[in-house]
């Protein structure tokens, strides 16, 4: 599924956080959204999943324009989506099976019997077996990631989106979640949204990487491309330098 943002906007009262975004997510492929915090990267997402309207712009999904679709018909499209996010975003008063099972649940007619098989199946792809009777409290971090992930796969979605998917690990299960994003994106042939601040694992998982400076994208194209650009914004940011034209908030 392909999704092409085009001249993309949005503030929040003077605070321009998006100033025409122009970007184009490739189906079938990992593209990684890299830049500062605050350049609007998870504005972008939640533009992407419909939880912000933009004040200008469009985000066309297969053709269809999806800022202007009704409510049910957008609703209908976000099917196609699913979200792994920061925290995991887990449910604590229920067990990792019923976790995985939430959007089976809520969004189809299946009986318990193939609910229980599609929780056992998508857990096994993200490497969990037997995990269903705990609760998220009694899971490591990257447990918690990895159930996560299965939750989010659990409805068979054309595009998977994984915001900061590293965030508070360490570089060992870092490794491990990048490998787990690379393996499920080539088994499910998905295209994959990555929001990330982790330069290693941006090169190791992209097709494509994008980089966001003040509401713009000011570098899209492959992580050899990046590798070898002269853009001094870019390269202060991969060379993580605090000297260079990019300016850190104090």
């Amino acid at each position: 599924m392909q999704i092409d943002i085009k001249g993309l906007k949005k503030s929040f009262g003077s605070n321009v956080v998006l100033n025409g975004i122009d970007l184009t997510i490739e189906d079938g492929k990992t593209t990684v959204i890299i830049g500062q915090t605050g350049c609007g990267k998870s504005v972008l997402i939640k533009h992407i999943i419909g939880l912000l309207r933009p004040d200008a712009g469009q985000i066309v999904v297969n053709g269809v324009d999806a800022t202007r679709l009704r409510h049910r018909d957008f609703s209908a499209l976000l099917k196609n989506f699913g979200v792994l996010f920061q925290s995991a975003a887990l449910f604590d008063s229920m067990t990792v099976g019923e976790n995985v099972a939430f959007p089976l649940i809520e969004h189809t007619d299946l009986p318990d019997s193939k609910i229980r098989e599609i929780v056992r199946e998508k857990l096994a792809i993200v490497g969990l077996k037997g995990v269903e009777p705990l609760y998220p409290a009694e899971l490591s971090g990257g447990m918690k990631k990895r159930v996560g992930l299965a939750r989010a796969i659990a409805l068979d979605p054309k595009v998977l989106i994984f915001d900061e998917p590293t965030t508070g690990l360490d570089p060992v299960m870092s490794d491990t979640i990048d490998n787990l994003i690379l393996n499920t994106q080539r088994r499910l042939g998905v295209t994959s949204i990555v929001i990330s601040h982790d330069i290693a694992g941006t090169f190791k998982i992209a097709h494509w990487i994008a980089m966001l400076y003040k509401g713009k994208v000011v570098l899209y194209g492959s992580p050899d491309d990046f590798r070898n650009t002269k853009d001094p914004i870019v390269r202060q940011f991969l060379e993580r330098r605090a000297e260079g034209p990019l300016q850190v908030e104090a």
